[in-house]
């Protein structure tokens, strides 16, 4: 066939039925809607080039503030791509053609309202293509859901207007079983040596020699009955009772949904006889999920019509309760509640306007404001780092002008906390510890002619030229303090960039400079640092940190600012009984405990030990779980690897200078710490453990200088003595103990109390090594005070206790017990209960029930104390558990013979007290495994990340609303991992769990899904936990699924928009060329927890370079720390594609599941916020 480059066109016949088209009009003449199309196309890229505008903007206003030349940066020509002509369609006013969709259906989960020409509806309901019994039913509420019917279903109509929301409810009369009787029962069976499986059998093998019941022929294939339905077989054990037989066999059954009624008539009744009681509405307004689900149906879960009904019940009580309390200290309850059921109704917009309407009337509540925060760092779409900046701000600001309180104090730390931990996800990681340096120097180290009477103004004009001269600051080698006047000056520092990024593979190549700048911005520069960095973020200046520092001023900080530092630097918290009610609650925040995120190298075989081994054993070690809620206690600060629970096993990890935390920096923080704190031991003791996991020659060297400082401290000789055993001086650990206790009695009472410390440790270190005999020798030498080293460590044969001898330990043991007691030290006085624990256990033949009767007795005797002791006895019962399950676990793993439900039922005991203890936990379920009954540890764990308790008036102390602590998430997720796959763990199970933490569970169990219900978190979810998204992201890589991982990525940016280092996992896992390279087509990973027989197929590819370009927009766009900028470079990589023919990226959709929409008007309200 001849190309029509080589021929002439040849004319085409023409037939009098045939009429040519017209010519295509000029360009001018094109119709409205190419010229509106290209239009867009310009609008669209206008405002791309303005939010990119806007981004350098900042950067360039920041160097003028700082009075540095720079060059400003050149704006690059935006090219228009060419739009191909097609052929024009006659203008009409019957229907309008839409070629592009509605692109809000992404982000509203519905058409935009306002995007929706006039029209008007014909037909009276039916539908163009279906056939004309087919209507729409109007009448019907399914969300935004179109229901179809035939006429023959509308023949009720009346039927129809009244159709309840609630029909899916299964309206089935409920049918009453029982377990079948056996007629054939044998007497002999008793004496028989085994159960059977099946009572049951016996039946089967009657029918099998001929004898059938009746009720078995009743569906016989012949039978008069007809085919047996589904619902209508049960199990043969079963039989189907009539509610009037049942009434005659159970007359004191108990009509669930009845009582539902009930209590909801009770609860209506107190909030009309008591409208002011806030407790009685919520009470009122909890119960209606009960209402709604019924005693039945309480499993079933709701559909999507159902949770919009019930919210909106709920949102219709609380604006009534709202009317009725009137002004209560307790109305902020109500108000959050009104907001949190809102969110599953409203549109970010309105939602937004309520909240501001809402602070704006009730302005003294704190806790709206820190649920404010929540909200406003979690909202995508109206997300930006300078907004985000401002509310933290202002809800600073309205704390300190809150009148004085206890809570004031931890309210104003854990926004400090939030903020710093923010900045640093953020990625201005300098940024965030000059502010912590700054806020230390400032309440800690102040000079003494300056203190919290003093003028704020004076204070800050002081720091001021404390900072701008720029010496060594706390944590900085040579620091001394403020108030030294000898702080070290600091050196300026010369850095040159090693990676440079390659046209070629830009993001490749521009992700490793990135990687290498944010190492490198750990921390603040100074102003006389040479670099290559054009960066005006590196230096911190006072202006940065003035509005923040204000704030601080006039508060009692200094305690609970320790405690916010160790949980910014995700070091384990300093619990005591004076805090374990107020900042130990931070412990389980969604957004502090995001420990995996600051690891850029941390792989899902570091947080699984089975994925680390070849054995198949299911009773792994209860004490690998890394990310730990206990009390931590001196066994645990310096726990022996794999033997028991350590404290910084997590930060072991991080040693190797990858993390966005400065170790370095740390250290030498907690030991300036320590010293400014000579009297609190507790906080020597915890620098020296943490000294010991980084550096234990360095730990050795600062025990020694501590020593000499504090004499007389028992607890400091202790972590000395623990020291050298875990370098393998046992013998000089033996010598530090026997020496200071000797040395105590010359001490004075309150620090001689501290002994059983010693005496405790020093009996573990033994049992450890099962050296029972030398621990029986160390009892003995108890009442004397005093351990004779010379004749010790000839001791090999087990110490017989004659009865006055063990009567004279157990009166030495109770009275050190109880004058621990009366000074309320919580560790001294377990420390005697574990001893005599121990001794009970040793002097009967390691008989447990004996030793359990120590940790009995003693809480009893806490019980016995007042009132106002009630956070002493929690915290003390709390460690006593925790005492006793360590005996538990030793007697497990040195004895061969023990009972497992003795096990199960105490550390029952203990998870019923302290759900959410992981040592609890970990044990329970690592006892569990060792058998084949794996269905309670699912149980528990269901409970223990479902139910949640009510708030009380103890939470305002908190600060934060979180209600389940994300390590009990973790836990869960951890469990489902490492569950053999014999017992019923799959990849959908785990998934399962996964979608639990964040809270998907019960979005997808509706038909409708929404952005609402995908950026909302409650206060039982996790959904903006960092660690729980990026396991979620390595899980299913670790399946081979690439897609499904891009899509839990999409949703984790959209519900933290605020993490730089998840948007990063775009660029260092998802990138098609890591993708092609560790995920290829067909592999075989041991690592796959399937666990599957041959190479898994892979599920999807990874991102070109259009998605990583989209992906790169959104760091730009949100005004996250972008140290490499790339803008301009990938704009004329856009280009030069477009130019070729290769497309371009002109669009701002941003892939599978999140885009960014362009709302004026919402932007002007958020601009005009602050105003």
């Amino acid at each position: 066939m001849d190309s029509s480059g080589s021929q002439e066109k040849k004319s085409i016949p023409r037939f009098t039925s045939f009429k040519p088209k017209p010519a295509p009009p000029p360009e001018v003449n094109r119709p409205h809607e190419h010229r509106d199309r290209e239009k867009l196309s310009r609008d669209e890229k206008s405002r791309h080039n303005s939010r990119h505008r806007s981004h350098r903007e900042r950067r360039a206003d920041r160097r003028e503030h700082r009075h540095h030349r720079r060059d400003d940066h050149s704006s690059t020509s935006r090219r228009v791509e060419p739009i191909v002509n097609e052929p024009p369609q006659p203008e009409t006013d019957l229907y309008i053609v839409d070629l592009k969709g509605d692109k809000y259906n992404l982000v509203y989960g519905t058409l935009h309202r306002y995007s929706v020409p006039e029209y008007r509806r014909i037909g009276r309901g039916r539908v163009l293509g279906l056939p004309p019994s087919y209507r729409i039913d109007r009448d019907s509420t399914e969300g935004d859901a179109v229901v179809i019917r035939t006429d023959t279903w509308r023949a009720d109509a009346t039927r129809a207007k009244t159709r309840s929301v609630f029909s899916k409810q299964d309206r089935r009369p409920a049918r009453y079983l029982r377990v079948r009787k056996d007629v054939h029962t044998d007497p002999t069976d008793a004496s028989k040596d085994f159960l059977p499986l099946n009572i049951f059998g016996k039946r089967k093998r009657s029918a099998s020699l001929g004898r059938v019941d009746s009720e078995d022929e009743k569906y016989a294939y012949r039978s008069i009955h007809g085919k047996a339905k589904p619902e209508d077989v049960l199990p043969s054990e079963f039989e189907v009772v009539s509610e009037s037989e049942s009434d005659d066999e159970e007359k004191r059954r108990i009509d669930l949904e009845d009582e539902v009624k009930q209590q909801n008539a009770e609860f209506s009744r107190a909030v009309e006889q008591n409208p002011h009681d806030v407790a009685a509405w919520l009470r009122l307004i909890h119960h209606q999920d009960a209402l709604l689900g019924g005693a039945v149906n309480e499993s079933r879960p709701l559909s999507y019509a159902e949770n919009m009904s019930l919210a909106d019940i709920k949102l219709s009580l609380y604006k009534k309760a709202l009317k009725r309390v009137g002004d209560t200290p307790s109305k902020d309850r109500l108000l959050l509640g009104l907001l949190e059921e809102g969110s599953k109704l409203w549109d970010t917009k309105k939602l937004s306007e309520q909240w501001q309407d809402t602070l704006k009337n009730n302005a003294g509540f704190i806790s709206l404001w820190i649920k404010y925060l929540d909200f406003r760092q979690t909202e995508f779409l109206d997300f930006t780092y300078d907004r985000c900046m401002a509310a933290f701000v202002d809800c600073l600001k309205l704390n300190v002008s809150s009148p004085d309180s206890r809570e004031k104090v931890y309210i104003q730390t854990y926004l400090l906390l939030r903020l710093t931990a923010f900045m640093r996800e953020a990625g201005f990681t300098d940024h965030a510890v000059g502010l912590w340096q700054a806020i230390l120097e400032f309440n800690v180290f102040q000079p003494d002619e300056l203190n919290q009477s003093s003028a704020k103004d004076q204070a800050l004009s002081a720091f001021r030229e404390f900072w701008e001269s720029e010496v060594a600051r706390i944590g900085d080698a040579g620091a001394k303090g403020w108030k030294s006047d000898s702080s070290a000056p600091v050196e300026p520092k010369m850095s040159t960039s090693k990676f440079h990024v390659d046209r070629r593979s830009v993001f490749a190549s521009w992700s490793v400079c990135e990687r290498e700048r944010i190492i490198n911005a750990r921390m603040p520069a100074r102003s006389l640092d040479e670099s290559d960095e054009d960066d005006p973020y590196r230096v911190v200046i006072f202006s940065d940190l003035q509005e923040l520092l204000s704030q601080c001023w006039g508060l009692e900080l200094k305690d609970a600012l320790i405690d916010g530092f160790l949980y910014y630097c995700h070091l384990p918290p300093l619990l005591t009984p004076d805090n374990t009610e107020t900042t130990r609650r931070w412990g389980g925040d969604n957004f502090l405990r995001n420990e995996l995120i600051d690891n850029p190298e941390f792989t899902l075989n570091n947080w699984l030990p089975r994925l680390n081994t070849d054995t198949e054993d299911p009773a792994i070690s209860p004490v690998l779980f890394l990310h730990n809620n206990l009390i931590h206690t001196t066994d645990i600060l310096f726990g022996r690897h794999q033997q028991w629970f350590s404290s910084f096993s997590q930060w072991t990890s991080n040693l190797d200078g990858r993390s966005d935390i400065d170790t370095g920096w740390v250290r030498r923080t907690l030991r300036m710490l320590a010293e400014a704190n000579p009297t609190n031991d507790g906080l020597a003791e915890y620098a020296l453990a943490f000294e010991s996991a980084c550096d234990t020659k360095d730990a050795k060297k600062y025990a020694k200088s501590l020593l000499k400082k504090r004499s007389s401290s028992l607890r400091l000789y202790n972590a000395y003595a623990l020291m050298e055993c875990r370098t393998g001086s046992r013998a000089a650990a033996e010598h530090v103990w026997a020496t200071a206790l000797s040395m105590s009695t010359t001490f004075p009472d309150h620090d001689r109390i501290e002994c059983a410390l010693l005496w405790c440790t020093w009996l573990w270190e033994l049992l450890w090594i099962q050296d029972n005999a030398r621990a029986s020798h160390l009892l003995l030498s108890m009442p004397q005070n005093n351990v004779d080293l010379k004749s010790f460590p000839e001791t090999l044969s087990q110490a017989v206790f004659s009865p006055t001898g063990l009567l004279k330990i157990r009166s030495f043991l109770v009275e050190a017990q109880e004058n621990a007691l009366s000074v309320r030290n919580a560790g001294a006085f377990v420390a005697n209960v574990d001893c005599l624990a121990i001794l009970s256990y040793l002097a009967h033949n390691l008989d447990l029930d004996n030793a359990l009767e120590a940790y009995n007795a003693a809480v009893k005797r806490l019980s016995s104390l007042p009132m106002q002791a009630t956070t002493f006895k929690s915290f003390t019962t709390e460690l006593i558990h925790q005492s006793r399950s360590k005996l538990l676990y030793h007697h497990v793993r040195t004895r061969g013979t023990y009972r497992p439900a003795r096990i199960r039922e105490l550390l029952v005991e203990s998870i019923s007290h302290f759900p959410h203890n992981t040592v609890f936990l970990s044990l329970f379920t690592w006892n569990e495994s060792r058998f084949r009954i794996e269905g309670r540890v699912r149980d528990v764990l269901e409970d223990v990340t479902t139910k949640t308790s009510e708030p009380t008036d103890q939470d305002s102390l908190t600060a934060t609303t979180q209600q389940i602590p994300v390590t009990s998430h973790l836990f869960a997720i951890y469990t489902e991992l490492n569950r053999p796959i014999y017992t019923g763990s799959t990849v959908y199970s785990v998934r399962a769990a996964f979608e639990k933490a964040i809270g998907e569970t019960e979005r997808r169990a509706g038909t409708r899904n929404t952005v609402n219900n995908t950026t909302k978190p409650t206060n039982a979810s996790a959904k903006s936990n960092l660690s729980i998204w990026k396991l979620y992201i390595l899980f299913e890589l670790a399946q081979n699924d690439i897609q499904r991982a891009k899509d839990v990525f999409y949703r984790a940016i959209r519900a933290c928009p605020w993490a730089k280092e998840l948007i990063m996992l775009a660029f260092s896992h998802l990138r098609a060329d890591v993708v092609n390279q560790h995920h290829p087509k067909d592999y075989s990973n041991k690592d796959v927890r399937a666990a599957l027989s041959g190479p898994i197929p892979r599920r999807g590819d990874g991102m070109d370079f259009h998605e990583l370009h989209r992906v790169y927009n959104v760091l730009v766009e949100k005004e996250l720390r972008v140290h490499v900028d790339i803008e301009g470079l990938l704009d004329e990589m856009v280009m030069d594609m477009s130019r070729d023919g290769h497309g371009g990226a002109a669009g701002i959709s941003f892939g599978r599941g999140i885009t960014m929409p362009e709302d004026k008007e919402s932007e002007s309200e958020i601009e005009n916020e602050y105003e």
